[in-house]
Order: C-alpha cells, then structure tokens, then sequence
C-alpha cells in the first residue's frame, strides 16, 4: 500500500512539473478549469437526475472495465497505471487551477473533487488491496492456498467497489454542483 501511495505523489508530482513547463498559454485553454467556464457555472441549473445518468454511463463503464482488467495476470499493474494517470491528472489540472485562479485554484481544485472522491479514490485503493491479497502477492494468503475463500473476499470488495463508485455517482450528481457553486461565489467575494 505504501508504495502504490508513494507512486501516486511521484505522478502527481510529474503532472505538476508537466503542466508548469506547458505553461499558462495551454493552462487558459483547457475545458472546466478556465474563468469563461467558472462564470457560466454560475448561472447554469444543473438537474441531479440527468447528471447521475450522464456521470453513470461514463463512470461506471470505465470502473467496470478497470476492475474486470485487474483481474488478469497483470491485474495489479493495470491498476497501478490507472493511479498514475489519475495522479498525473490531478496534479497538472491542479497547477492549471492555480494558474488560471491564483490560489484561490486550490480551492477550486478541491471544489471540482470533494466529495465524491473520498469515496472513488477508497474504490480504486481497496480493489488493488484485495487484489494483491488475492493474487497472494500479501504473503498473508499465499501460504494459506484458500482458494474459495479467497474469490468470495474478492467478490465482497467488488461489491464494496461498486457500493462506493454508486455513493460517489451520487454525491457528484446531487453534492458537488451545490458546493462548487458555493464555492465559486466565495471566491468571486474575495
């Protein structure tokens, strides 16, 4: 777990560097995080039901197909380059924030993910967890060879997986357009 975190930051950390060197040209260009967007959201009405389904048919499918993919031979592998290139992305469209925003990005940032990814973040965690212990990559399972009780964990973490990415669906559908709005009229005070 600590070297799957530590990656994680590594990344980041490169998208961060990354989007330094691209520079403040690209930065005032990219989709949500440039200030015409940040105003038109403001007065747009968002409808949680439509969002849901929106967020649904691109998120799940996306979750679904990495959890199935993880469980090949290169399961662990394929989750850990899907860590990297979350954290490549949050770092670089973090600095993009800082950019366009001053610091009052990193509290955009942080308006665009809370709260939903305190639990997509978990999903993704727990699923390469499980699987190394499945995988008996842990040492803890491989000595034990249970192999039956090793799928049903595996199924109760694909369970728990899919549990978390419907509350964090919701939670972006429902939540997070209220309090970016809050957040957003907060900074436009300042």
């Amino acid at each position: 777990m600590k070297k799957s975190t530590i990656w994680f930051f590594l990344v980041f950390l490169a998208g961060v560097i990354c989007a330094n060197v691209l520079g403040v040209v690209l930065g005032r260009e990219l989709g949500a995080m440039n200030e015409y967007f940040i105003n038109r959201y403001l007065y747009t009405e968002i409808h949680g039901q439509e969002l849901f389904l929106y967020l649904f048919y691109k998120r799940a499918p996306e979750f679904l197909i990495l959890l199935i993919l993880s469980v090949g031979i290169y399961g662990t592998l394929v989750v850990d380059c899907y860590l990297s290139y979350l954290g490549f992305s949050v770092g670089f469209l973090s600095v993009i924030a800082i950019m366009n925003a001053g610091i009052s990005g990193s509290v955009l940032t942080v308006g665009f993910f809370f709260p939903q990814w305190l639990f997509y973040v978990p999903v993704l965690f727990l699923w390469r967890y499980e699987l190394m212990r499945y995988k008996g990559l842990d040492g803890e399972y491989a000595a034990s060879g249970r192999k039956k009780r090793r799928q049903m964990k595996l199924a109760a973490s694909f369970l728990l997986a899919i549990a978390l990415l419907f509350t964090g669906l919701f939670l972006e559908s429902y939540v997070n357009p209220h309090l970016l709005k809050k957040i957003i009229q907060m900074l436009e005070r300042v």
